[in-house]
């Protein structure tokens, strides 16, 4: 994608801000965020991403340029021990479909979901047609039923104004700035225990920051009405248990796990729509998590 204008919600996120970041290179891309925390605007601006302070639930949207060609939309609220199920709502789904009304004309809409709203079925991946659930309750309460909620939000809005649209269900992204893994690894070097689900082994998806940047703009190439539902994820099926263990082994130390029934379960899934429509993952999980090993990265969303 080349020259095109683009509208990012939520992206001091970590995926989000990897997002900007990498259309920033070629395309306009204006951000919308509060951008409350200190120095939140520093990394987005220095990629050339415009940053505007902006509350996309609450404030009003013909504050912002209307001719935008494409929308992705990656904001969210998601707050542990959270039980406000209206105010869920009423920003992961009422607010979703204001943004679509309001952009009505783009090229296409991209809505960031979660894997997290399929009814977790052991070790077996999850396909797009599989009965919903809430993988993450009682962890954050409100998240995935809130999630299912803009989904069918997007879904209206997509047929009733016309807007070719993506619903990709996230399922374990990590990178420099965050993910799961990324949490292993700093409880890794601090000797803390990793904390799994008692139905072991714990099978993701994981997609690395690499990949997930260019499925977005993969995706929004076929981008549909109605929209296109598909999960978004790494196409090589890990367990934490393995990516945690060989972590360990590149930093000299033991992988502690302790395995409750209070973690949230595993949520693997199948590729076969995904790799149908944007081909495969590109990048090997061994590769890509000893890069964030010997590079010292951190997880900045636990030491904000």
């Amino acid at each position: 994608m080349q020259n095109k204008k683009i509208l990012i919600t939520g992206a001091t996120g970590q995926i989000a801000g990897d997002v900007a970041r990498y259309f920033a290179a070629n395309n306009t891309v204006h951000a919308i965020a509060r951008f409350t925390a200190e120095n939140s605007r520093q990394p987005l601006e220095e990629a050339g991403v415009e940053c505007i302070t902006f509350d996309f639930a609450n404030d009003d949207l013909h504050q912002l340029d209307i001719d935008y060609d494409d929308v992705l939309h990656l904001a969210t609220t998601q707050m542990q021990g959270d039980t406000d199920f209206e105010r869920a709502i009423d920003v992961n789904a009422v607010a979703t479909g204001r943004l679509m009304a309001h952009f009505s004309d783009v090229e296409a809409f991209f809505f960031s979901s979660t894997c997290s709203v399929y009814a977790t079925n052991g070790q077996t991946p999850l396909k797009e047609t599989d009965p919903l659930g809430d993988a993450m309750r009682p962890f954050l309460p409100t998240y995935s039923m809130s999630k299912v909620a803009a989904a069918a939000v997007v879904k209206f809005a997509s047929r009733q104004f016309g807007i070719p649209a993506v619903i990709a269900r996230m399922n374990v992204a990590y990178g420099h700035r965050g993910g799961l893994p990324m949490m292993h690894l700093q409880s890794l070097r601090e000797g803390q225990p990793i904390y799994l689900n008692s139905d072991k082994p714990n099978y993701f998806n994981p997609v690395f920051e690499d990949d997930y940047v260019l499925q977005v703009e993969k995706l929004l190439e076929v981008a549909s009405t109605p929209p296109l539902l598909v999960n978004w994820c790494g196409s090589e099926r890990v367990s934490a248990e393995e990516w945690c263990s060989y972590m360990a082994e590149l930093l000299g130390v033991e992988a502690n796990f302790v395995y409750s029934d209070d973690i949230f379960p595993c949520t693997p899934c199948d590729t076969e729509l995904m790799h149908e429509k944007i081909g495969r993952t590109s990048s090997d999980w061994r590769a890509a998590m000893r890069e964030l090993v010997e590079s010292g990265a951190r997880d900045v969303r636990s030491e904000a």
